[in-house]
């Protein structure tokens, strides 16, 4: 799960209270920042709006904070690059869980994944963590392949 992800749950879980009043709790946090963590799919915020949304949410700061390594967009490149290279993928699951296989199709919301027990669909917020990752972004064309965020 993203940390976009993450804190929309959170932002859920706290009776869906609007980007808008988290900003207006947070004056320091820099104007916009919030929904432009939760709506873009790249890696925003730095270790200090990350503590302050760790206090906000009453969360321990590394619950938030590893997961900035881990955005959307590097899934995106990292289910391309299994599709190109064809090989199999492990997704690490929120529910402690993981599917491994061939990616069948992906898409924002989405992940289909061929397992030798037959496909299985994934959604993108259930993933934590995913193996392997892929090159790094200088290596390889930029985004091809990846959807606009």
């Amino acid at each position: 799960m993203s940390l976009g992800d993450r804190l929309r749950l959170l932002r859920a879980q706290r009776g869906g209270i609007s980007p808008v009043e988290i900003e207006d709790a947070l004056p320091e946090l820099p104007k916009g920042l919030y929904r432009s963590i939760e709506q873009r799919y790249r890696a925003l915020g730095d270790d200090a709006s990350i503590a302050m949304l760790a206090s906000y949410f009453d969360v321990p700061f590394e619950d938030l904070r590893w997961r900035l390594d881990w955005p959307r967009k590097a899934l995106s490149r990292a289910l391309v690059h299994a599709i190109k290279s064809d090989l199999p993928i492990t997704l690490e699951l929120s529910s402690g869980g993981s599917v491994t296989g061939k990616v069948a199709w992906w898409d924002l919301g989405a992940a289909a994944i061929e397992t030798d027990g037959g496909e299985v669909v994934v959604q993108r917020h259930a993933v934590e963590r995913w193996d392997p990752l892929a090159p790094d972004v200088a290596d390889e064309p930029e985004d091809e392949g990846l959807p606009a965020d």
